[in-house]
Protein backbone atom coordinates (compact mmCIF):
# COMPACT_ATOMS: atom_id res chain seq x y z
CA UNK A 1 0.00 0.00 0.00
CA UNK A 2 1.29 3.60 -0.65
CA UNK A 3 2.61 5.73 2.51
CA UNK A 4 -0.29 6.92 4.11
CA UNK A 5 0.90 10.44 4.00
CA UNK A 6 0.69 10.87 0.80
CA UNK A 7 -2.35 8.97 0.20
CA UNK A 8 -4.44 11.56 2.96
CA UNK A 9 -2.58 14.15 0.36
CA UNK A 10 -4.13 13.02 -3.02
CA UNK A 11 -7.63 11.52 -1.66
CA UNK A 12 -10.68 12.78 -3.01
CA UNK A 13 -11.26 14.43 -6.46
CA UNK A 14 -11.89 17.77 -8.19
CA UNK A 15 -9.37 20.58 -7.06
CA UNK A 16 -9.99 20.97 -3.62
CA UNK A 17 -8.88 17.44 -3.53
CA UNK A 18 -5.33 18.41 -3.55
CA UNK A 19 -3.67 21.53 -1.48
CA UNK A 20 -0.02 23.31 -2.45
CA UNK A 21 0.77 23.53 1.20
CA UNK A 22 -0.44 19.18 2.04
CA UNK A 23 1.49 18.58 -1.10
CA UNK A 24 5.48 20.07 -0.41
CA UNK A 25 4.83 18.55 3.02
CA UNK A 26 4.12 15.01 1.65
CA UNK A 27 7.24 15.47 -0.77
CA UNK A 28 9.47 16.61 1.75
CA UNK A 29 8.42 13.48 3.71
CA UNK A 30 8.60 11.14 0.78
CA UNK A 31 11.82 12.06 0.14
CA UNK A 32 12.17 15.63 -1.30
CA UNK A 33 13.98 16.81 1.72
CA UNK A 34 16.35 14.94 3.08
CA UNK A 35 20.22 14.40 4.78
CA UNK A 36 22.72 13.64 2.36
CA UNK A 37 23.62 10.48 1.55
CA UNK A 38 25.27 7.44 -0.81
CA UNK A 39 23.26 7.22 -3.98
CA UNK A 40 22.46 3.74 -5.55
CA UNK A 41 20.45 4.64 -8.97
CA UNK A 42 17.78 2.26 -10.50
CA UNK A 43 15.68 2.26 -13.27
CA UNK A 44 11.87 1.55 -12.65
CA UNK A 45 9.59 0.88 -15.87
CA UNK A 46 5.27 0.42 -15.91
CA UNK A 47 3.51 -0.25 -18.59
CA UNK A 48 -0.17 -1.42 -19.58
CA UNK A 49 -1.06 -3.07 -22.60
CA UNK A 50 -3.91 -0.69 -24.45
CA UNK A 51 -7.06 -3.12 -24.32
CA UNK A 52 -10.31 -2.34 -24.21
CA UNK A 53 -10.56 0.34 -21.44
CA UNK A 54 -12.77 3.33 -22.54
CA UNK A 55 -11.16 5.87 -19.87
CA UNK A 56 -7.91 6.48 -17.74
CA UNK A 57 -7.60 8.35 -14.47
CA UNK A 58 -4.01 8.86 -13.53
CA UNK A 59 -2.27 10.31 -10.39
CA UNK A 60 1.40 10.86 -10.29
CA UNK A 61 3.19 12.72 -7.73
CA UNK A 62 7.15 12.93 -8.10
CA UNK A 63 9.22 14.54 -5.29
CA UNK A 64 11.77 15.78 -7.59
CA UNK A 65 14.17 16.06 -10.43
CA UNK A 66 13.33 15.85 -14.37
CA UNK A 67 9.67 15.03 -15.68
CA UNK A 68 8.49 14.48 -18.94
CA UNK A 69 4.85 13.96 -19.92
CA UNK A 70 4.07 12.98 -23.43
CA UNK A 71 0.84 11.81 -25.86
CA UNK A 72 1.72 8.66 -28.08
CA UNK A 73 -0.28 6.51 -30.30
CA UNK A 74 1.39 3.32 -29.22
CA UNK A 75 -0.31 0.18 -28.66
CA UNK A 76 0.35 1.05 -24.97
CA UNK A 77 -2.05 2.72 -22.58
CA UNK A 78 0.65 4.01 -20.62
CA UNK A 79 4.57 3.69 -20.33
CA UNK A 80 5.96 5.01 -17.09
CA UNK A 81 10.21 5.16 -17.12
CA UNK A 82 11.92 6.46 -14.27
CA UNK A 83 15.30 6.64 -12.71
CA UNK A 84 15.58 7.07 -8.79
CA UNK A 85 18.06 6.96 -5.78
CA UNK A 86 16.86 3.41 -3.91
CA UNK A 87 18.37 5.17 -0.83
CA UNK A 88 16.24 7.70 -0.58
CA UNK A 89 12.54 6.54 -2.57
CA UNK A 90 10.83 3.70 -3.83
CA UNK A 91 8.49 3.98 -6.91
CA UNK A 92 4.78 2.16 -6.15
CA UNK A 93 2.43 1.92 -8.44
CA UNK A 94 -1.84 0.87 -7.84
CA UNK A 95 -3.47 -0.64 -10.83
CA UNK A 96 -7.18 -0.89 -10.62
CA UNK A 97 -10.19 -1.48 -12.81
CA UNK A 98 -13.46 -1.36 -12.81
CA UNK A 99 -15.53 -1.67 -15.91
CA UNK A 100 -14.34 -0.23 -19.30
CA UNK A 101 -12.27 2.85 -16.96
CA UNK A 102 -8.79 1.90 -15.13
CA UNK A 103 -7.45 3.89 -12.50
CA UNK A 104 -3.30 4.37 -12.11
CA UNK A 105 -1.27 5.63 -9.25
CA UNK A 106 2.51 6.19 -9.07
CA UNK A 107 3.82 7.38 -6.29
CA UNK A 108 7.53 7.51 -4.32
CA UNK A 109 7.88 6.49 -0.52
CA UNK A 110 10.69 7.36 1.92
CA UNK A 111 10.66 3.76 3.30
CA UNK A 112 12.56 1.57 0.37
CA UNK A 113 12.93 -2.00 2.80
CA UNK A 114 9.14 -1.88 2.83
CA UNK A 115 7.33 -3.83 -0.16
CA UNK A 116 10.91 -5.07 -1.96
CA UNK A 117 10.73 -8.52 -3.12
CA UNK A 118 14.07 -10.60 -2.43
CA UNK A 119 14.61 -10.90 -6.29
CA UNK A 120 14.06 -6.95 -6.49
CA UNK A 121 10.62 -7.59 -8.14
CA UNK A 122 7.34 -5.88 -7.11
CA UNK A 123 3.61 -6.92 -8.16
CA UNK A 124 0.58 -4.98 -8.23
CA UNK A 125 -2.27 -7.02 -9.48
CA UNK A 126 -1.31 -8.32 -12.59
CA UNK A 127 1.57 -6.44 -13.93
CA UNK A 128 5.22 -6.42 -12.86
CA UNK A 129 7.49 -4.62 -12.26
CA UNK A 130 10.93 -4.26 -12.80
CA UNK A 131 14.06 -2.94 -10.85
CA UNK A 132 17.02 -2.80 -12.51
CA UNK A 133 20.40 -2.42 -11.06
CA UNK A 134 22.27 -0.38 -13.15
CA UNK A 135 25.13 1.39 -13.11
CA UNK A 136 24.85 5.55 -12.70
CA UNK A 137 26.78 8.51 -12.65
CA UNK A 138 26.50 9.57 -8.61
CA UNK A 139 26.21 12.88 -9.37
CA UNK A 140 22.97 12.39 -11.95
CA UNK A 141 19.24 13.37 -11.28
CA UNK A 142 16.22 11.61 -10.99
CA UNK A 143 13.90 11.40 -14.17
CA UNK A 144 10.82 10.20 -15.17
CA UNK A 145 8.93 9.61 -18.09
CA UNK A 146 5.19 9.45 -18.89
CA UNK A 147 3.62 8.50 -22.07
CA UNK A 148 -0.38 8.33 -22.47
CA UNK A 149 -2.22 7.20 -25.38
CA UNK A 150 -3.73 9.46 -27.16
CA UNK A 151 -6.64 7.51 -27.79
CA UNK A 152 -8.53 6.64 -24.74
CA UNK A 153 -10.16 9.56 -22.59
CA UNK A 154 -7.80 10.24 -19.83
CA UNK A 155 -8.00 12.67 -16.37
CA UNK A 156 -4.70 13.51 -15.14
CA UNK A 157 -3.87 14.20 -11.95
CA UNK A 158 0.14 15.61 -11.43
CA UNK A 159 1.95 16.71 -8.36
CA UNK A 160 5.72 17.76 -8.60
CA UNK A 161 7.69 19.09 -5.85
CA UNK A 162 11.17 20.17 -7.06
CA UNK A 163 12.91 20.08 -10.36
CA UNK A 164 11.95 20.38 -14.36
CA UNK A 165 8.87 19.38 -16.14
CA UNK A 166 7.59 19.57 -19.58
CA UNK A 167 4.85 18.45 -20.30
CA UNK A 168 4.25 18.13 -24.16
CA UNK A 169 0.46 17.52 -24.67
CA UNK A 170 -0.07 17.93 -27.83
CA UNK A 171 -2.98 15.74 -29.66
CA UNK A 172 -3.41 14.26 -26.22
CA UNK A 173 -6.86 13.05 -25.56
CA UNK A 174 -7.32 14.73 -21.67
CA UNK A 175 -10.79 15.66 -20.42
CA UNK A 176 -9.14 16.76 -16.96
CA UNK A 177 -6.02 18.14 -16.15
CA UNK A 178 -4.64 19.10 -12.77
CA UNK A 179 -1.10 19.89 -11.70
CA UNK A 180 0.82 21.20 -8.84
CA UNK A 181 4.12 21.83 -8.64
CA UNK A 182 6.54 23.50 -5.78
CA UNK A 183 9.65 24.74 -7.00
CA UNK A 184 11.46 24.67 -10.44
CA UNK A 185 10.77 25.24 -13.86
CA UNK A 186 7.69 24.14 -15.60
CA UNK A 187 6.45 24.02 -19.22
CA UNK A 188 3.08 23.12 -20.69
CA UNK A 189 2.47 23.21 -24.48
CA UNK A 190 -0.49 22.02 -26.76
CA UNK A 191 1.37 21.85 -29.87
CA UNK A 192 -1.52 20.29 -31.43
CA UNK A 193 -5.21 19.96 -30.36
CA UNK A 194 -6.72 18.33 -27.45
CA UNK A 195 -8.52 15.48 -28.78
CA UNK A 196 -11.74 16.17 -26.34
CA UNK A 197 -13.25 18.96 -24.24
CA UNK A 198 -10.80 19.69 -20.75
CA UNK A 199 -13.83 20.85 -18.91
CA UNK A 200 -11.09 21.75 -16.14
CA UNK A 201 -7.30 22.63 -16.42
CA UNK A 202 -6.44 23.57 -12.91
CA UNK A 203 -2.79 24.46 -12.25
CA UNK A 204 -1.19 25.63 -9.04
CA UNK A 205 2.39 27.10 -8.54
CA UNK A 206 4.52 27.16 -5.74
CA UNK A 207 7.79 29.30 -6.47
CA UNK A 208 8.62 28.27 -10.17
CA UNK A 209 8.93 30.06 -13.11
CA UNK A 210 6.01 28.50 -14.93
CA UNK A 211 5.30 28.90 -18.95
CA UNK A 212 2.17 27.35 -20.67
CA UNK A 213 2.01 27.38 -25.12
CA UNK A 214 -0.92 27.42 -27.07
CA UNK A 215 -3.79 26.59 -24.45
CA UNK A 216 -6.18 27.56 -26.98
CA UNK A 217 -5.37 23.93 -28.10
CA UNK A 218 -6.08 22.92 -24.91
CA UNK A 219 -10.09 23.16 -25.91
CA UNK A 220 -10.67 23.97 -22.27
CA UNK A 221 -13.48 25.54 -20.87
CA UNK A 222 -12.46 27.14 -17.66
CA UNK A 223 -8.43 27.67 -16.31
CA UNK A 224 -7.80 28.12 -12.86
CA UNK A 225 -4.25 29.11 -12.05
CA UNK A 226 -3.11 30.03 -9.17
CA UNK A 227 0.37 31.25 -8.69
CA UNK A 228 2.63 31.99 -5.63
CA UNK A 229 5.70 33.15 -6.37
CA UNK A 230 7.27 33.79 -9.38
CA UNK A 231 7.56 34.95 -13.25
CA UNK A 232 4.13 33.07 -14.98
CA UNK A 233 3.46 33.37 -18.80
CA UNK A 234 0.39 32.03 -20.26
CA UNK A 235 -0.03 31.82 -24.08
CA UNK A 236 -3.09 31.29 -25.29
CA UNK A 237 -2.70 30.57 -28.87
CA UNK A 238 -4.03 28.06 -30.67
CA UNK A 239 -7.18 27.00 -32.42
CA UNK A 240 -10.22 27.76 -29.77
CA UNK A 241 -12.98 26.18 -30.96
CA UNK A 242 -15.26 28.10 -28.19
CA UNK A 243 -15.87 30.62 -25.70
CA UNK A 244 -13.68 29.73 -22.02
CA UNK A 245 -13.15 31.21 -18.99
CA UNK A 246 -10.03 31.73 -16.64
CA UNK A 247 -9.61 32.34 -12.90
CA UNK A 248 -5.78 33.81 -11.80
CA UNK A 249 -4.67 34.26 -8.86
CA UNK A 250 -0.86 35.55 -8.83
CA UNK A 251 0.58 36.64 -5.18
CA UNK A 252 4.16 38.22 -5.79
CA UNK A 253 5.64 37.98 -9.23
CA UNK A 254 5.16 38.81 -13.06
CA UNK A 255 1.96 37.53 -15.48
CA UNK A 256 2.40 37.98 -18.96
CA UNK A 257 -0.66 36.42 -21.17
CA UNK A 258 -0.52 36.55 -24.76
CA UNK A 259 -4.28 36.26 -26.74
CA UNK A 260 -4.54 35.98 -29.97
CA UNK A 261 -6.02 38.97 -31.22
CA UNK A 262 -9.65 37.58 -32.79
CA UNK A 263 -10.35 36.54 -29.36
CA UNK A 264 -12.33 39.05 -27.40
CA UNK A 265 -10.60 39.48 -24.39
CA UNK A 266 -12.90 41.01 -20.69
CA UNK A 267 -10.78 40.97 -17.51
CA UNK A 268 -11.82 42.16 -14.23
CA UNK A 269 -9.09 42.80 -11.71
CA UNK A 270 -8.50 43.15 -8.35
CA UNK A 271 -5.18 43.50 -5.76
CA UNK A 272 -2.15 45.91 -5.94
CA UNK A 273 -0.42 44.64 -8.85
CA UNK A 274 -0.04 46.77 -11.90
CA UNK A 275 -1.86 46.11 -15.53
CA UNK A 276 -0.84 46.71 -18.71
CA UNK A 277 -3.26 45.93 -21.51
CA UNK A 278 -2.98 48.84 -24.34
CA UNK A 279 -5.45 49.55 -26.91
CA UNK A 280 -7.56 47.90 -24.20
CA UNK A 281 -10.80 49.98 -22.82
CA UNK A 282 -11.59 50.52 -19.01
CA UNK A 283 -15.43 50.41 -18.29
CA UNK A 284 -16.54 50.28 -14.59
CA UNK A 285 -14.40 47.01 -12.85
CA UNK A 286 -13.49 45.63 -16.64
CA UNK A 287 -11.10 46.20 -18.76
CA UNK A 288 -12.22 44.99 -22.44
CA UNK A 289 -10.41 44.20 -25.69
CA UNK A 290 -11.44 46.64 -28.69
CA UNK A 291 -13.11 43.36 -30.43
CA UNK A 292 -15.15 42.01 -27.07
CA UNK A 293 -18.55 42.67 -28.39
CA UNK A 294 -18.05 41.37 -31.75
CA UNK A 295 -15.77 38.80 -31.33
CA UNK A 296 -16.86 35.37 -32.11
CA UNK A 297 -15.08 33.46 -29.07
CA UNK A 298 -14.20 35.13 -26.04
CA UNK A 299 -12.12 34.47 -23.00
CA UNK A 300 -13.57 36.01 -19.87
CA UNK A 301 -10.54 36.14 -17.62
CA UNK A 302 -10.86 37.31 -13.29
CA UNK A 303 -8.07 38.57 -12.46
CA UNK A 304 -6.75 38.82 -8.37
CA UNK A 305 -2.94 39.95 -8.30
CA UNK A 306 -1.18 40.94 -5.09
CA UNK A 307 2.22 42.34 -5.88
CA UNK A 308 3.65 42.35 -9.21
CA UNK A 309 2.58 43.35 -12.33
CA UNK A 310 0.80 41.91 -15.43
CA UNK A 311 1.03 42.76 -19.11
CA UNK A 312 -1.89 41.33 -21.57
CA UNK A 313 -0.63 41.25 -25.32
CA UNK A 314 -3.53 41.08 -27.69
CA UNK A 315 -2.68 40.37 -31.30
Amino acid sequence: MPDARIARATRGRGPAAWTLPGLLVSLALSGGVTPARAQEWRDFRAARPLGDLEALDVELMYAGGRLDVSASETQLLYDVRLRYDAERSLPRREWRRAGRAGHLRLITSSSPEDGRDADDTARFGDLELELEDLPRDADAAGRLDLSLNSSVPTDLRLGIGAGRARLDLGGAHLTALELLTGAGDVEIGFARENRAALELLSIKSGAAAFMAENLGNARFRRLEFYGFVGDVVLDFSGAWRSSAEAEIRMGLGELLMRVPAHIGVRVRRSGLASLRAANFEKVGDYWLSPNWETARVRLEVTLVAGLGSVIVEHG
